[in-house]
């Protein structure tokens, strides 16, 4: 076999072992070391390679990151998690193609050097931006900010948001590949020095945070969580009609008696999960009789989460809906889920893909896009809602933010993936969140995981995956906005703008070179 084509296939072969290397740093096991590792050896495989082959490198290398992160969506069928794995793999193959090119034009001098590691490092914002937003709303899972949470680098979020996160990473892994190509000692020391500040300045940022505090009012609020379970769970978890509703009735109930007794404190508000009401209470008399039994037991508003019949169009249409159920008064406002997780609650194309995939007969009825922000008042404090896959949706999560949310709940409903990576890798992205933006966040799960994460990350209580119960928190509410909520989105758009202005340059440049 001659020495070149050896050489190729010896590339490709790193390349799929530096994608799995990938999946590592996201739970599970979680080391978020390896992603800046995995990223690094990527970017050597491309450095200064034809575009063919930096496409193929980072094909290879998206398709097994992919491929390992993904082994919950095996739940739905072995098939999806390829077909997902393969599509996803494609925009990492377009990575691999710009890191050969600038790469190339720093190798020539066509760029600075600084400018080109710069734009290699904001390829991966350009392409997440895109990926979390196109086709059909986008998938922003599996982002490489999101494996950073137990990272010392993860108060970048707090800075410049979740795609600032992702920049620093493939920043550090491009500065630890330039170090190895690069021949002058000053350029090597200088980016020595810069890998050493990326890890520095977080830490003592961090630290200056924690002893200052943040803006907001001086008492709590009293938030009770409530995790009932599913009769099962898999792609049947919802099939029982009343049986989850019935499940967090009695935990609410109990968790009344837990408070009549003194076993927990009061709470101000009770957060059930997404889907915790099986049935549409605004339809059926006897759900809503329930959650009125529960709502006067524990003698607070519930946030109930449920699927609601379309108001346009019911024969085709439903609402996910989250509902501040009062005691007294009953149904009061609502939030319609914003970002439906597409060929899970909504399917493109129906009429062709049901006849394909029957699973997606499942779905009988899509779930409609609401516009209006997830905000609620209890108490004088202002809630943020975020119902399940939105949590890893930026302008969501931006949105509900600025719009005063002074903490976060997430309702959400695992119950289909229960026993697998996903409840802990979103996990992951709701303490990212927290992170960022300076705030409690209250999650409430079906089937795990429910827990409070302070601003700092940090988690507790916890109701595991698979277990049912409740509990109460006091939350501080923070009415500050971070330099991430104000400017995130903002640095996002420069560090895309950066790529694409530094491709355009990249001919334009060559093209003056040779004519001189």
């Amino acid at each position: 076999m001659p020495n070149n084509v050896m050489g190729t296939a010896v590339r490709l072969l790193l390349a799929v072992l530096s994608g799995w290397l990938l999946a590592l740093a996201y739970p599970t096991p979680g080391q978020w070391w390896w992603a800046p590792i995995s990223v690094a050896i990527f970017s050597a495989l491309a450095w200064n390679q034809t575009k063919k082959l930096g496409a193929i490198t980072g094909f290879l290398y998206g398709f097994a990151a992919f491929l390992a992160q993904h082994t919950w969506l095996t739940v739905v069928g072995v098939d999806a998690t390829w077909i997902l794995s393969f599509y996803l793999a494609i925009w990492i193959g377009a990575i691999g193609t710009v890191i050969s090119i600038i790469s190339r034009a720093i190798t020539r001098k066509a760029i600075p050097w600084p400018i080109g590691l710069l734009a290699i490092s904001s390829v991966w914002v350009l392409e997440e931006f895109l990926r979390g937003r196109y086709p059909f709303g986008g998938y922003p899972w599996a982002r490489l900010a999101f494996s950073q949470a137990d990272s010392p680098l993860a108060f970048w979020s707090r800075i410049g948001g979740i795609p600032w996160l992702s920049f620093v990473v493939v920043a550090i892994a491009v500065a630890c590949v330039a170090i190895f190509f690069m021949a002058s000692m000053r350029a090597k020391a200088t980016l020595v020095l810069f890998i050493v500040a990326c890890f520095l300045i977080p830490i003592t940022l961090s630290i200056t945070s924690s002893l200052t505090g943040a803006n907001g009012p001086d008492s709590t609020i009293a938030i009770g969580v409530v995790q009932g379970g599913t009769p099962q769970t898999g792609m049947g978890a919802m099939d029982v009609r009343r049986a989850v509703l019935d499940n967090h009735v009695k935990q609410t109930i109990e968790l009344a008696q837990k408070v009549q007794r003194g076993e927990e404190p009061q709470p101000e508000i009770v957060i059930w999960p997404e889907n915790s009401s099986d049935l549409d209470p605004f339809v059926e008399a006897d759900a809503a009789a329930l959650i009125d039994q529960a709502a006067k037991a524990i003698g607070v508003p519930i946030l109930v989460g449920a699927v609601v019949e379309s108001k346009t169009d019911p024969q085709n249409e439903v609402y996910n809906m989250g509902i501040l159920w009062d005691p007294i008064t009953g149904p009061g406002d609502t939030y319609i889920k914003n970002a439906p997780v597409p060929f899970g609650e909504f399917i493109p194309f129906r009429s062709i893909l049901t006849q394909l995939i029957s699973r997606y007969e499942r779905v009988p009825r899509d779930f409609a896009h609401g516009t209006e922000p997830g905000i609620f008042t209890v108490n004088g404090v202002t809630l943020g809602d975020l119902i399940c896959f939105e949590v890893a949706v930026d302008p969501v999560v931006n949105r509900v933010i600025n719009e005063g949310a002074q903490l976060l709940v997430v309702q959400t409903n695992n119950a289909t993936y229960a026993g697998t990576a996903l409840p802990q890798q979103q996990l992951q992205i709701e303490r990212l969140r927290a992170i960022e933006n300076d705030r409690t966040v209250v999650v409430a799960a079906t089937t795990g995981i429910s827990a409070r994460i302070t601003p700092d990350g940090s988690v507790d209580p916890i109701i595991e995956d698979g277990e049912v119960g409740s509990f109460v928190v006091e939350v501080l509410p923070h009415s500050n906005l971070t330099p991430a909520a104000r400017f995130g989105p903002y640095v996002e758009l420069l560090l895309c703008a950066l790529v694409v202005g530094v491709l355009v340059f990249i001919p334009i440049r060559e093209r003056r070179r040779r004519s001189s």
